[in-house]
């Protein structure tokens, strides 16, 4: 049976940081320049994390309770480009930049990928895309993040499913090689 749900039940969200990234490359006298604040520049087209992320910012005590986790999902939520990923901690310090939104999932009901797979899903960016007419700079605000519903599959049935699609998958790779097989032979 689904469920549909609205993000803000599923998830925790907060807002990126606005940080200053330095222009100072001098390590010397950049003791406390250990943070990689991330932005949308950090990622490719797709949505890929950059490999070479250095750190960008100057440590602050706020920083501590904002540092990314493994599994909490970063939303691009301004400009031309929305997109999700995960964060899986390639990098240690990292904060996000002030146009995402990171959502922390604080229930059971739902995995991180199947959250990332429906906020990068054609249709959920179809209502996303829709600002890129009405605004000149497009953004998610939070409200209307945590207020997007997401319908919610039962685990069981999505095995159950994913169990059936395997066997078939099997049943059509028989086939194939019993017709290459058969045209060898013949």
């Amino acid at each position: 049976m689904q469920k549909i749900y609205k993000i803000n039940d599923v998830a925790k969200i907060r807002s990126g940081m606005v940080v200053t990234k330095t222009t100072n490359r001098n390590e010397e006298k950049l003791t406390n320049t250990f943070v990689r604040l991330l932005t949308t520049s950090d990622f490719d087209d797709d949505g890929n994390l950059h490999r070479e992320i250095q750190p960008n910012a100057i440590y602050k005590p706020i920083f501590e309770k904002n540092y990314l986790k493994a599994g909490e999902i970063l939303f691009n939520a301004k400009g031309r480009r929305f997109f999700a990923m995960e964060f899986k901690e390639e990098f240690p310090h990292c904060i996000a930049g002030s146009t995402f939104l990171v959502l922390t999932i604080t229930s059971n009901e739902i995995l991180p990928n199947y959250l990332l797979w429906y906020l990068n899903h054609e249709e959920t960016l179809k209502v996303f895309n829709a600002k890129m007419y009405t605004q000149t700079l497009p953004s998610i605000s939070i409200k209307e993040l945590a207020d997007l519903e997401i319908t919610v599959p039962d685990l069981d049935q999505l095995k159950n499913k994913k169990l059936k699609i395997r066997r078939q998958l099997i049943e059509l790779e028989n086939q194939y090689i019993n017709t290459l097989t058969y045209k060898k032979i013949k």
